[in-house]
């Protein structure tokens, strides 16, 4: 029986890789500084994003005031029209 040429459950499994702390320092501050530029970007888009709402809806102000100021201008004229007449 001690002939028997399978290899037992310890010598067939792997072992786990071995990696030294400092090679897993290195993998911890190049995964830490992906995250810190992944955040940084989605920063800058969300700025970017409501810096251009923010100036679209401000051209729409301005645009909408002027038509009203045209319109209570040109009221005033057909009110002085008509009572001249």
């Amino acid at each position: 029986m001690t002939d028997d040429p399978t290899p037992t459950a310890t010598e067939t499994s792997p072992e786990p890789p071995v990696v030294d702390a400092a090679q897993q320092q290195r993998d911890f501050i190049k995964a830490q500084g992906r995250r810190n530029v992944m955040i940084a970007l989605s920063l800058v888009a969300f700025m970017v994003l409501i810096f251009s709402i923010t100036a679209i809806r401000l051209t729409q102000n301005v645009s909408a005031r002027q038509d009203a100021i045209a319109a209570e201008e040109e009221a005033l004229t057909d009110a002085e029209a008509t009572s001249e007449e």
